[in-house]
C-alpha cells in the first residue's frame, strides 16, 4: 500500500496543497491524481500539486475513496520548505528505520538489475503495483531491465520507504574500463610492417571520412589491427571471402558475441567502404525467415468473398483460418459438432453475434452435407494432419481464385520488413501477376520449370524488369515460403553497361533562365547544388536547410540513411525570397495545397518544359541533376570518397561509374605533344631530315 501524504506550500508566489507519494504510484493511482481539477507537477519539487481551496481535503477522499486497498492518505498543516532538492534527507515521517538492508545487484553484461529486499511484504507490494519488472520466485527477487531512469526510481522507492541499500555488480562487465579492454584488444605491443601500415593509415582516413565516432573508430581500429597481424604473411586487400568467413568462424568459438560482432564490422568497414567492395555477409548462424502473422479478415468482408464458394467446409475452413484465427492444429482435431467453437472459452474477434449465427449455421451445414464419421474436417475418413489441412487450404485459395486473400496476406507479411514502399508495391505488384498467370494456384505446388517458363516470357523486357521478378521471387519463394530456387532455373538477365547522361554547367544555366518562376527555379537550382533524388527533394523541409554551414539535412533516404549535402551560398537570397514569397507549410517544395508535397509528375514536367525552352534536343529528366552533380565535381579533381559519401552511395562502385564519363571529356584534352608539333613545327616539310 502506498502512503500519499498532503501539506500545503508555496510555488512560484502561489499557494498549492502538495501530494507526495512515499512511493511512484501504480497506474491506477497515477491515473486518479492526473484526473484531479487543476493538478500541476513540479520537476523541482517532484511532486504533483493542486489548488488551495476550501474543502480540499474531502475532494481528495472522494477521489481515492474507492482505492483504499491501494492508499492511505495523510494530511499535514505543516508547509514544506519551498525547495526540496533531490539529494536532500527526507522527511521525519520516512527517517530510515529498518536495520535491513536491501541488496542491489547490477549486471551490465545482461543488461538486468536484481532487487532482493528479503521478507518485506510493503515493498513487494510497491514493486509488484510499478509493473516495470517481475518477480522471481526461484531465486526470491525482482528482476528489472537495465534502464537507468528504471533503476533511479527503484533506489528513490527503496529510500522513501525507509530501508538502507548497498549494490554490486555482477558478470562479465565490471567497470567501463574492464569493459573497453575486453571488447577492444590491445594493440600498443603489436608491430606491424610497413605495408601493413600504409592500409592501416588508409583504413584511418577513410574512419575520419565516415564520420564514425571516436569510441567506434578506437573499437574498429582495435580489432583491425588484430585482424592485420593474424594475417601478416597474406596480402589483406586480395584475401578471398572463404578466407575472411573461415577466420571469422574461427573466432566464434573464443570471442564474446559482441567481440565477435566488432570484428566483423571492423573487417566489413575497410573492405566495403575503404576499398568500395561489394557487401560480405557472414551467415555464422541460420537465416531467419520473414516474420510472419495470420491474416485477420473482418466479418462482413469475409462473408462477401466466400459468398462464392459452394461447399460448406470450405467456407468454413476459409472463415476459421482467416477470420477466428484458429490454428491449423485445434482445427483439426475439432469434432464434427464443432462444440469448442461455441463453449466459452472459444471467442471470436469483435464477438460480432451475425459471426456467430454464421458459424452456427455452417457448422450444422458441413455436418448435414459431408456426414463425416468424428471430426468437422476428414480426409478419408480419419482426421485431417496439419499437412494434408493446410494443403486443402492452399487448394481452396486456388480454385476459387481467392486473390485478395493472397494479396492482404503477402502485403501484411511485406509490411513487417524495412523496404521501402515502393518496392513493396514493386514486390507484391510482380508476385500478383506471376500467381494470375497460373490461375491464383498456391506458390508451393509451383514448379521451378514452371517459374523458369515465366521468366523466358519475359526475356524480351528489359534487365530491370527481369530483375525486379527475380527479386520477388527470392523474396516470396525463399523467404516466405521456404522453398530455395536454384540459379539453374531463375537466373538473373545479364545488364548493359549504359553511361549515365548529364547536362552541362551551360546546358542547367540555360535552363535556369528560361522561367521567372521562382519555385521551379530553386528546386532545379538545389538538385543540383547537392546532388539530389527525386524524392528527396520532394522530402526536404525548411529546417533541413543548414544556411550557417551551407549544408543539406537529407533524411531518410535510399536504404533508409540519413547524410549532409551540400547548398551552395548562391542560393541564399533566392532561398530567403521564396519563402517570403511562397511560405510553405512543413515541406519546403509544396503543390497547390498546403502541407502536401510538390508532385513527381509536377517536378517532371516543369523540367522537360525548362530544357526544350533552354533548346535541349535531347531527352532530360529529374535525375540527370544528381548526375550532373557528381560529374561536375570529379571534373573538378575532387576526391571520389567524397563525391560517394556526399551522393549517399553505400559502395564506391557505384560511384566510379562517373568517372568512366570523365575518361570521355578528356577526349577534348589535347596531347602535349601536339602542342609541341604547333610551337616547333617537328612534322613540317622543311623541317624533315634529308634521306
Amino acid at each position: 500500500m502506498s502512503r500519499l501524504t498532503i501539506y500545503p506550500i508555496e510555488h512560484r508566489n502561489e499557494k498549492r496543497i502538495a501530494l507526495d507519494f512515499d512511493a511512484f504510484p501504480c497506474k491506477e493511482l497515477d491515473q486518479i491524481t492526473r484526473d484531479l481539477p487543476g493538478r500541476k507537477f513540479s520537476a523541482s519539487k517532484k511532486l504533483w500539486h493542486i489548488p488551495l481551496e476550501e474543502g480540499y481535503q474531502e475532494n481528495l477522499k472522494k477521489a481515492f475513496e474507492n482505492v483504499p486497498h491501494l492508499i492511505e492518505l495523510v494530511f499535514s498543516e505543516e508547509q514544506a520548505p519551498d525547495h526540496k532538492p533531490v539529494s536532500s534527507p527526507p522527511p521525519p515521517l520516512l527517517e530510515k528505520i529498518h536495520s535491513q538492508k536491501v541488496n542491489i545487484r547490477i549486471n551490465k553484461a545482461g543488461k538486468k538489475f536484481y532487487v532482493d529486499h528479503g521478507y518485506c511484504p510493503k515493498l513487494f507490494e510497491v514493486f509488484n503495483n510499478l509493473e516495470e519488472g517481475f518477480w522471481s520466485k526461484k531465486n526470491k527477487n525482482w528482476i528489472f531491465s537495465g534502464d537507468n531512469q528504471l533503476y533511479l526510481k527503484v533506489v528513490k522507492i527503496i529510500e522513501k520507504n525507509g530501508y538502507q541499500w548497498e549494490k554490486k555488480l555482477v558478470g562479465p562487465a565490471i567497470t567501463n574500463h574492464e569493459k573497453s579492454q575486453i571488447d577492444v584488444p590491445k594493440t600498443e605491443k603489436i608491430h606491424l610492417s610497413q605495408t601493413q601500415h600504409k592500409i592501416l593509415n588508409h583504413y584511418n582516413n577513410t574512419l575520419l571520412l565516415k564520420r564514425l565516432s571516436k569510441r567506434t573508430g578506437e573499437i574498429y581500429r582495435g580489432f583491425f589491427i588484430r585482424f592485420l597481424k593474424d594475417h601478416e604473411t597474406k596480402e589483406i586487400p586480395s584475401l578471398t571471402y572463404q578466407e575472411l568467413f573461415n577466420y571469422i568462424k574461427g573466432l566464434s568459438g573464443i570471442l564474446s558475441d559482441t567481440a565477435l560482432n566488432q570484428t566483423i564490422a571492423a573487417i566489413k568497414f575497410y573492405y566495403e567502404r575503404t576499398l568500395g567492395r561489394d557487401k560480405m555477409f557472414f551467415y555464422l548462424t541460420e537465416k531467419n525467415p520473414v516474420k510472419k502473422s495470420l491474416l485477420f479478415l473482418p466479418f462482413q468482408e469475409l462473408e462477401t468473398l466466400i459468398e462464392r464458394i459452394d461447399s460448406p467446409g470450405d467456407r468454413l475452413l476459409i472463415f476459421l483460418v482467416y477470420h477466428a484465427n484458429a490454428r491449423l492444429s485445434e482445427i483439426c482435431a475439432l469434432p464434427k459438432n464443432g462444440e469448442p467453437l461455441f463453449n466459452n472459452k472459444f471467442r471470436l474477434p469483435g464477438n460480432d453475434p451475425d459471426a456467430y449465427h454464421y458459424l452456427h449455421n455452417l457448422v450444422k451445414e458441413c455436418d448435414l452435407r459431408h456426414k463425416n464419421q468424428t471430426h468437422l474436417f476428414e480426409f478419408r475418413n480419419k482426421a485431417h494432419s496439419i499437412e494434408t489441412l493446410k494443403g486443402k487450404l492452399y487448394r481452396i485459395l486456388q480454385r476459387y481464385r481467392l486473390r485478395e486473400i493472397y494479396e492482404k496476406q503477402y502485403e501484411l507479411i511485406l509490411n513487417k520488413t524495412t523496404y521501402s514502399a515502393k518496392t513493396k508495391r514493386m514486390y507484391l505488384g510482380t508476385f500478383m501477376k506471376f500467381l494470375a498467370h497460373f490461375n491464383f494456384k498456391h506458390p508451393s505446388f509451383i514448379s521451378e520449370e514452371e517459374i523458369k517458363e515465366y521468366m523466358i516470357l519475359h526475356r524480351e523486357k528489359s534487365s530491370s524488369h527481369q530483375d525486379n521478378l527475380v527479386n520477388s521471387f527470392k523474396f516470396f519463394f525463399e523467404r516466405v515460403h521456404n522453398h530455395t530456387l536454384s540459379d539453374k532455373y531463375v537466373m538473373r538477365p545479364r545488364r548493359g553497361f549504359h553511361l549515365p547522361d548529364y547536362l552541362s554547367r551551360q546546358e542547367i544555366s540555360a535552363m535556369l533562365r528560361t522561367t521567372d518562376n521562382i519555385k521551379h527555379q530553386l528546386f532545379v537550382a538545389i538538385g543540383y547544388s547537392a546532388g539530389l533524388r527525386r524524392r528527396e527533394i520532394q522530402n526536404l523541409k525548411i529546417a533541413d536547410v543548414d544556411l550557417k554551414n551551407n549544408r543539406l539535412f537529407i533524411k531518410n533516404s535510399k536504404g533508409q540513411k540519413d547524410r549532409y549535402s551540400l547548398f551552395s551560398q548562391h542560393l541564399h537570397n533566392l532561398l530567403e525570397t521564396y519563402l517570403k514569397k511562397m511560405q510553405p507549410k512543413v515541406y519546403l517544395f509544396e503543390g497547390n495545397r498546403p502541407g502536401l508535397q510538390y508532385s513527381a509528375t509536377s517536378m517532371s514536367n516543369v523540367m522537360k518544359r525548362m530544357a526544350k525552352a533552354a533548346g535541349i534536343q535531347r531527352k532530360v529528366h529529374l535525375h540527370m541533376l544528381r548526375h550532373s552533380f557528381a560529374t561536375h565535381l570529379l571534373e573538378d579533381g575532387k576526391d571520389i570518397r567524397y563525391v560517394q559519401e556526399l551522393l549517399g552511395h553505400r559502395s564506391i562502385k557505384t560511384t566510379e561509374i562517373y568517372t568512366h564519363i570523365i575518361s570521355d571529356a578528356l577526349l577534348n584534352v589535347s596531347s602535349p605533344f601536339d602542342k609541341m608539333v604547333s610551337e616547333t613545327g617537328f612534322l613540317r616539310p622543311e623541317n624533315r631530315p634529308p634521306p
